[in-house]
């Protein structure tokens, strides 16, 4: 798999490419996917915030809780640890507030780039601030033959450092290119829980709700409504969520397995946020290791956190499939 310097907005980046599919990635932005397409359609999955300029996140730690948002929230894929959504520190309150989608958009990464019988891998390590882990990302790109449809693999591993247990979560961050007409299957899923919502909506948080949200099979993006809402679900043995473009004939399949990763989050924002006059419309497949974003309440009100125990060290997987043509 070859690979290349290019540029993103005028900054260092990475493109990972084979003949079919490009992951092109911004190191020094918390390890951010800023592209991932089939290179013959072109079809880009991956949304771009337009309202942002895309600018290099500042070595500290942010001081605004609500810094992401404001000035950092510039799509793409990233990853969240050991929280989504700011909030207190589990068992220690008069510690600082964890950061708004946790500390790995603006960690301090090491990276690498190997290449042995024939594969590429990108590595990329972090030594945690806010909690004491080490945390790293492989990515792989993945083309055994002309009739398979090309994967990504991203492999995931974290160990604790610290002297004491402490529970954590981690999502996948990938916010998705989408369109009205959109459709999303969670094969296996037939309820979800409401994690947040942002404007007018009939979800109550913390209920149970049917999936999908309306008779069918899949779940259909609606036209802009002005409301977004964050839901979550236990995921199937065989974790798996397709999102389909319709008119393009393509789809974007995420793979897991449900023992390493129990919970997949789902962020559905057909116009519910986003400057006024012009709101965002994006969606995004979230699998992750405990609901909902922020960490105390999956600790104390879902009650499903993990724990790392310390000297602890904990792998998972998770596989992207570019599909070309509707199955």
């Amino acid at each position: 798999m070859p690979y290349r310097q290019t540029t993103v907005a005028g900054l260092p980046a990475l493109s990972l490419y084979t003949e079919r599919i490009e992951l092109v990635a911004v190191p020094g932005a918390g390890a951010r996917i800023t592209h991932l397409r089939l290179r013959r359609r072109g079809r880009e999955w991956l949304w771009r915030n337009q309202a942002l300029p895309f600018v290099l996140p500042p070595p500290e730690s942010p001081s605004s809780p609500t810094a992401y948002v404001d000035w950092y929230d510039h799509g793409g894929w990233d990853e969240c640890f050991p929280t989504v959504g700011a909030c207190p520190r589990p068992g220690v309150p008069d510690q600082p507030r964890l950061p708004d989608h946790g500390e790995l958009w603006h960690a301090r990464w090491r990276h690498e780039v190997l290449t042995r019988e024939g594969v590429t891998t990108w590595r990329s390590v972090t030594e945690c601030r806010t909690v004491p882990a080490i945390f790293s990302r492989r990515v792989e790109l993945n083309e055994d033959d002309d009739s398979a449809d090309p994967t990504v693999t991203m492999q995931y591993d974290l160990r604790s450092t610290a002297t004491e247990p402490f529970p954590y979560l981690w999502s996948a961050h990938p916010l998705l290119n989408v369109q009205p007409g959109t459709t999303v299957e969670l094969p296996g899923v037939s309820r979800v829980r409401v994690g947040a919502v942002h404007g007018p909506s009939d979800l109550p948080v913390d209920t149970e709700v049917v999936w999908p949200l309306e008779h069918g099979d899949r779940y259909t993006l609606p036209a802009s409504g002005g409301w977004a809402a964050k839901l979550f679900a236990r995921a199937a043995p065989e974790g798996r969520a397709v999102v389909t473009d319709p008119l393009r004939g393509e789809a974007l399949e995420f793979q897991w397995d449900a023992r390493e990763i129990p919970w997949v989050g789902l962020w559905i924002n057909p116009g519910g946020t986003g400057p006024e006059g012009t709101p965002h419309y994006n969606f995004a497949v979230e699998p992750c290791l405990a609901a909902p974003d922020r960490l105390d309440r999956a600790v104390s009100d879902w009650q499903v956190a993990p724990i790392l125990r310390p000297g602890e060290a904990r792998t998972w997987r998770l596989t992207v499939i570019l599909r070309e043509t509707l199955s």
